[in-house]
């Protein structure tokens, strides 16, 4: 599912780290991945990406991630980061895409 330049980033990096699937959000009508079954990122809008890094992966990043422009952390939602980036912070994120991908493996 070829949404915008981000999401596809996002959907190649999780690919290149481990067997992901592609499928529907169990949230809303929109393309997710999935890790073993469970969804680990979903498309929410032009740019922006939600990302479920899990608490504990969130706790080994958010050092560098935390004062980042292009991610939102909401304590609220502890397993989830809000990617709100553009095709230029890409690079800059893959770490984070990794890391959660790590975290729900």
């Amino acid at each position: 599912m070829d949404v915008d330049v981000v999401w596809q980033a996002v959907l190649d990096e999780c690919r290149r780290l481990a067997p992901v699937e592609v499928g529907r959000s169990r949230f809303a009508p929109k393309p997710a991945i999935f890790l073993h079954g469970r969804e680990i990122a979903h498309w929410d809008g032009p740019g922006g990406v939600d990302l479920r890094i899990t608490a504990a992966g969130w706790r080994e990043v958010r050092e560098v991630f935390g004062a980042d422009p292009a991610v939102r952390h909401d304590p609220g939602r502890r397993d989830w980061v809000e990617l709100r980036a553009a095709a230029t912070d890409v690079d800059r994120l893959l770490p984070l895409i990794a890391a959660a991908v790590a975290a729900n493996d």
